[in-house]
């Protein structure tokens, strides 16, 4: 019987989903989805084959933990022992080197792929093993029922952060509608527990339910806990729940908390707080002294410092003009704020000439 050919594999695991490529058309099983790997060279582990091989395929370091799975298969052609490790990228993004496309996917995708014959079994132990609670699987099934193709491609293009595959392409009156539905059910309230969560609709989803909430207190405990996993800023910009107003004390202190996060999509969020509750009969000077001194190399971070000044530049200008004469803004910071309030109707033509004039000549916005 011929000797098996050793091949290393990664499951790789990030928010609930796995990494898979798509083998170019030309290839032996040519179109057919499979895991990152390949051969172990001679001297070589199974371990340390596998980091080549994602390092080759994807340009990423990966660690390599415990073997999930083993099987030998034969193809017509050659006979091989395939171990499935966990993997772990600590550097770098997956990036399409060999395969004709990669993809995220969740265990319950697996049905719409075309996998490898060697991967049936693998399959399987995946879906038993990692599949989702039936919670998430029922509101999952409801957004694939209303995802849209065309809708899907422009609103993945407007979400250059997120990773392919990510954006299901529901729009977002259809999931503020079952959000209103599904509020207060006990499988919303299972949605809300399990996070990660796999997709932007999903998401979003998740921020919409929250704006059901009725309690302060209960609200603001569960804003907290979901704002680490905000990895977008629509899904950021989004989430307001009415019941926010009726605290702007507390609401005010903990939007100061957020904007010393080190996780920019919970600055922008606070950021966005200031500028959607303490503009008007609330606004307080030290506020936007507070936001026009934030330093970030974050372009969603400073595109929002620059939005929040220019509304306020829009409804408080005499109180915060004097910022963007005091030198305290970043370049493009300062550009972009005044590009976005010269665009405003809000503005005297007056307003917008006096502006104009501390543009900072040369530096692009």
């Amino acid at each position: 019987m011929e000797k098996a050919v050793e091949v290393a594999a990664a499951l790789i695991f990030e928010n609930g989903r796995f990494l898979v490529g798509k083998r170019p058309a030309q290839k032996s099983n040519g179109n057919l989805w499979e895991f990152i790997g390949g051969k172990a060279e001679a001297g070589e582990t199974l371990r340390q084959a596998l980091v080549r091989e994602c390092r080759e395929e994807l340009d990423v370091t990966v660690t390599v933990g415990e073997a999930f799975y083993e099987l030998t298969h034969a193809y017509p052609d050659i006979t091989v022992h395939l171990t499935l490790f966990y993997a772990s990228i600590v550097q770098g993004q997956p990036k399409r080197k060999e395969h004709a496309e990669l993809r995220w996917i969740t265990p319950e995708e697996i049905p719409f792929y075309s996998f490898c014959p060697a991967d049936d079994g693998i399959l399987a132990k995946i879906q038993a093993v990692h599949g989702a609670p039936q919670a998430v699987k029922d509101v999952r099934a409801q957004l694939f029922s209303l995802r849209e193709e065309a809708y899907r491609q422009f609103q993945g293009a407007l979400l250059p952060t997120l990773p392919p595959g990510v954006v299901l392409g529901v729009r977002t009156p259809a999931l503020r509608k079952y959000a209103k539905a599904l509020a207060g059910t006990d499988t919303a309230k299972a949605f809300l527990a399990a996070l990660p969560h796999a997709y932007f609709d999903e998401n979003n989803l998740h921020a919409f339910l929250l704006e059901q909430g009725r309690d302060f207190d209960a609200t603001m405990a569960e804003v907290e806990t979901f704002l680490p996993y905000v990895d977008n800023w629509a899904t950021c910009d989004q989430m307001s729940p009415k019941v926010f107003q009726k605290n702007l004390p507390v609401l005010r202190k903990k939007a100061e908390e957020w904007l010393a996060s080190n996780r920019p999509y919970t600055v922008r969020y606070g950021i966005g707080l200031f500028m959607r509750y303490f503009l008007d009969e609330a606004f307080s000077f030290a506020d936007a002294e507070r936001i026009a001194a934030i330093k970030s190399d974050e372009y969603y971070v400073n595109m929002m410092i620059a939005w929040y000044l220019a509304t306020a530049l829009a409804k408080q200008y005499d109180a915060v003009f004097p910022l963007l004469q005091s030198g305290v803004l970043s370049d493009w910071v300062q550009n972009k704020t005044i590009q976005k309030a010269v665009e405003s109707r809000r503005l005297t033509a007056g307003q917008k000439v006096e502006l104009k004039k501390w543009k900072r000549k040369g530096r692009a916005t």
